[in-house]
């Protein structure tokens, strides 16, 4: 049954000029998509985002032509390896995601398989409806994907898998037919079967594998609910409603291509709790599932040493980090749904005391739905991509985590599986979905040598013999893919494995259908994305990488988890939500920095122009770096190499432009500023610049004030406020020279706070140079401004930042930048965001007053970085009155700096603050105040909107006593 592997690319012009969609062959694209979040690499032969049902029947009716294997893909998060395949990918993300028909009264949903989960639940929740299987990946699963690989999630224990809502699909097989499977009893079914078509030999032969394997089914079929592993035949000698839908569910697009599902929806819960349970073994915590499954809980979830310590370090995650008491080995997340809060309290009240009694744990928050409630699930949705992203050459990984094992044998499988991992010499780390008894154990290995790889196979070998030993599951949740499905034949036996090649001969008799997977499969070792023969050339950065270890582990610390693809909430990652095109997501990116630098790319490595194409869409917001479970910083890896690719071919007259925008704005600041601001307002200027420079003659750039900021405060220096209470105000470069006001504000606000305001114009905090690669220039000139900060610091002084890109580039930049870590540990410390600094002195008792907006409503837009690296809370807890402060969850305003004035980025630039932020401010009332931290966030929201945003220091003052 095997294809043979195609050593050239195929000729895709005849097929590329009947689609809709988009065709991508370049290798940068057929490399992104060569991964997904397992351990393995095949590159495609090609890539097709089919618009519509008909570029599919091409695309499939092609590839049977030319004998090409076609292999389905959503999101591409698959722990398995089901999504990589040398094959025609259909990716089915981007354009066939719709909800085609809700039925609120059944309960039941119809969508296309590119429809993300949490969009779809975004959608139903007004009707008080959800569809309830909940991986952890479903900010951005595909339902196609969840229905291929039958995903489960934490809520398994009440609400099942995947299989148990699938009402019906619309399939097309390899052969061109198209088949409407749905629930049929033994008439319809028999009718169907006597038919002379591809369908009735289909519901035939099937019927006749099922009758031959019955009894083999039922015994050899493991008795764990928690079971993907095969072909889903056990869902067929149980009932004699059979649903040939159920048989799809699972088979990881080794059948058919989905075209349309059917779903069953449940109501959404009216009361929720959530009991997180402290302990100081994890046997401990294994072995106390089973006194808490009797209270009946929603879910019970289990995080580990590693994955708890991690979440407390993670910029993101630490914020959600309160409930944590003491330093556990583990940690039981417990959660109830009820019919009434009573309900949702007593239960878990009742547990608290029987475990306490029993003297299992040493702490139990509990909470009641509410922001700490969603805060726990916070930490435990990104518990997996936090695990994946350890630094270090080390990596723990995927390949027996997905067993299923009775809840009673949990705790001494547990116990003996750590003792294999022991035996050979590797650590391990734990999360997940313990009331059902599938605990993901990832142990932590290098495949990029051949002793771990050794290791990968022996642990995989002895663990396999123990969950046949407990008659567990050997795929709990995250299917066979490559790494599992070479273990079918022993797990289920000769004749149960005949059976799944039977049905898959039935389907796919060409086995065009993603070949390799549950059946004729490669061994575990087998495609490794990193294996020996892996190596990463030298690369010459001027970041030093000190968090990472190097630039190369720096890429390498994105495991495909695919986070960077979500839709709603958060800011990561602005250029894929507005384009959704894999490429211009984090992780497209990293693949790529990783092809390139390990050779697999071109002969130009990062010095790639292609590759130049893959950074242009990164705005730099450094979203990645906190909403990342790894904290991947795309930002800081792209300046690097930006100055690679400058060294050898140069920079363009706007970088140049860019660059020198300090220099520019000191010079055309002040008397000069009328005239200068006349002229780059007009349109011969800006057509002209346009044609010169590429900026956008549909933006004007930012004027210059008349009288910049440092000149005002010298003249009013003399009558400043005295007090023993001294801070350091940063003049960075648009507060200085573009928007004085915003100086002006600070300063008063800071005296009448009681603090003294020096002002330290000392230079500009190099964000340009930084943002545009030019490294090496930034370096140079900001170690002036450094100096300069640092005799400040050195008197026990903090520095006050106005602007959110300046205190990152101060404070989060440069210290990555500097050789000399006590003075980028000065910097990390003392280079603080106003609000933030008011915050931290309100917490200390130093500030004896307190703020209220100066308007009955304050909206805020929060700046990327703002976001990213300080979190806008501090701006809402200086207020006294709280209610006033209305913050837009708006992601990315789209301007990031010179992004949105570059030509070739003015439309998505606009398209990232339609998504949420222009439609949120046309709803804001008019008597409501903008603020926004960001100088070009303010640009943006004026120039789309027409509104006038201020800094949150021009919107705030002192309470009068």
């Amino acid at each position: 049954m095997q294809v043979p592997e195609i050593k050239t690319r195929p000729d895709l012009s005849t097929l590329t000029a009947q689609l809709q969609g988009d065709v991508l062959t370049d290798a940068v694209s057929l490399g992104i998509y060569a991964t997904d979040a397992s351990i393995y690499q095949i590159r495609p032969l090609a890539v097709i985002l089919p618009k519509d049902e008909d570029d599919v029947r091409m695309t499939v009716a092609w590839a049977r032509e030319k004998k090409f294997s076609i292999l389905p893909r959503g999101a591409g998060t698959s722990l398995a390896g089901q999504t990589v395949g040398h094959s025609i990918i259909l990716d089915f993300s981007k354009y066939m995601n719709q909800t085609l028909e809700i039925n609120q009264e059944e309960g039941w949903v119809r969508v296309q398989p590119g429809k993300v989960r949490d969009v779809l639940n975004e959608e139903l929740a007004p009707m008080g409806l959800h569809f309830p299987v909940d991986p952890a990946t479903s900010s951005r699963a595909n339902v196609g994907g969840m229905v291929g690989n039958n995903s489960s999630g934490t809520k398994s224990i009440i609400y099942g898998k995947t299989v148990d809502h699938i009402i019906a699909a619309k399939v097309l097989l390899a052969d061109g037919n198209v088949l409407h499977l749905k629930n049929t009893d033994p008439e319809t079914y028999q009718q169907i079967a006597t038919q002379p078509s591809r369908e009735g030999e289909i519901y035939k032969k099937f019927k006749q594998i099922i009758d031959q394997q019955k009894d083999l089914i039922k015994e050899k079929f493991p008795k764990v609910m928690r079971r993907v592993g095969g072909y889903n035949l056990d869902e067929f000698v149980y009932t004699d409603q059979w649903n040939l839908a159920k048989l799809i569910t699972g088979s990881e697009g080794t059948l058919a291509t989905t075209l349309e599902l059917k779903l069953h929806l449940e109501p959404l819960p009216k009361f929720k709790s959530v009991c997180v349970v402290h302990f100081s073994s994890v046997l401990d915590a294994v072995g106390s599932v089973t006194p808490i499954l009797k209270y009946k809980p929603s879910a019970v979830e289990i995080l580990d040493k590693i994955v708890v310590d991690l979440s407390r370090e993670n910029l993101t995650t630490s914020r959600h980090c309160h409930f944590i008491s003491g330093n556990p080995e583990a940690i039981l997340i417990v959660e109830f749904y009820g019919e009434s809060v009573k309900d949702v309290m007593d239960r878990p009240t009742a547990m608290i005391k029987d475990l306490q009694e029993q003297g299992l744990g040493y702490a139990y928050p509990l909470f009641p739905q509410g922001p700490a409630y969603e805060d726990v699930w916070v930490v435990r949705k990104k518990g997996l991509g936090l695990m994946l992203g350890i630094k270090g050459k080390k990596k723990p990984l995927p390949f027996i985590e997905d067993a299923g094992i009775p809840t009673e044998h949990l705790k001494e499988y547990i116990d003996r599986t750590l003792q294999i991992c022991k035996k050979h010499g590797t650590d391990v780390a734990m999360y997940a979905h313990v009331s059902v008894g599938v605990i993901h154990v990832r142990p932590i290995l290098d495949l990029r040598q051949e002793a771990d790889i050794q290791r990968l196979k022996a642990i995989a070998e002895e663990t396999f013999d123990l969950v046949m030993e407990y008659g567990g599951s050997w795929s709990g949740e995250h299917g066979d893919g490559l790494v599992r499905s070479a273990f079918n034949e022993r797990f289920f036996g000769k004749e149960i494995y005949q059976a799944f090649i039977q049905v898959k001969q039935l389907f796919d008799p060409e086995n065009l259908m993603n070949p390799g997977k549950i059946v004729e499969a490669q061994s575990i070792e087998h495609n490794l994305r990193y294996g020996t023969a892996y190596k990463d050339r030298n690369v010459n950065t001027h970041f030093r990488y000190k968090t990472e270890q190097s630039f190369q582990e720096s890429v390498h610390m994105c495991t495909g988890v695919g986070e960077c693809r979500k839709l709603i909430g958060g800011t990561m990652c602005p250029s894929f939500k507005a384009t959704q095109d894999e490429e211009h997501s984090t992780r497209g990116r990293a693949n790529a920095l990783r092809m390139a630098m390990s050779g697999q790319l071109d002969e130009n490595g990062l010095e790639s122009e292609r590759l130049q194409e893959t950074l242009a869409l990164c705005l730099s917001c450094k979203a990645c770096k906190s909403e990342c479970p790894s904290n991947v910083d795309m930002a800081k890896m792209k300046s690097d190499v930006m100055q690679i690719y400058f060294d050898k071919n140069g920079a363009r007259l706007r970088d140049k432009m860019i660059k020198n925008a300090p220099v520019m704005a000191s010079k055309f600041s002040g008397f000069l500023a009328s005239p200068i601001n006349a002229i780059q307002s007009s349109t011969l200027f800006r057509k002209s610049l346009e044609k010169i420079a590429g900026i956008d003659q549909r933006r004007k750039l930012p004027a210059y004030a008349p009288e910049p900021f440092f000149k005002w405060y010298d003249k009013n220096k003399k009558g400043q406020f005295k007090s023993d209470k001294k801070v350091v105000l940063f003049a960075d470069t648009y507060l200085n020279y573009h928007e004085p006001t915003v100086g002006i504000a600070a300063v008063k606000l800071l005296n009448d706070c009681g603090y003294e305001v020096i002002m330290a114009n000392v230079g500009c905090c190099q964000r340009p140079k930084i943002s545009h690669g030019f490294l090496r220039e930034a370096k140079r000139d900001g170690l002036t401004t450094l100096s300069g900060l640092v005799s400040y610091i050195d008197q026990g002084l903090d520095i006050i930042v106005c602007e959110p890109s300046c205190a990152s580039a101060l404070n989060d930049d440069f210290p990555d930048l500097l050789e000399e870590d006590n003075l980028a540990k000065k910097l990390k410390t003392h280079v603080l965001m106003i609000d933030v600094f008011l915050a931290r002195e309100m917490d200390k008792g130093n500030l004896t007053v307190r703020l209220k907006a100066k308007t009955d409503q304050l909206w805020v837009h929060g700046h990327c970085h703002q976001k990213a690296l300080y979190g806008t809370q501090a701006m809402k807890k200086a207020l006294l009155d709280q209610d006033t402060f209305s913050e837009i969850p708006s992601g990315c305003c789209g301007m990031a700096g010179s992004f949105g004035y570059e030509k070739e980025h003015y439309e998505i630039s606009e398209k990232i603050g339609q998504e949420i932020l222009f439609p949120a401010i046309a709803q804001t009332p008019n008597n409501a105040t903008l603020a926004a931290c960001g100088f070009s966030c303010r640009h943006q929201i004026d120039h789309f909107t027409g509104r006038k945003a201020k800094h949150w220091v021009e919107c705030v003052e002192v309470v009068p006593d």
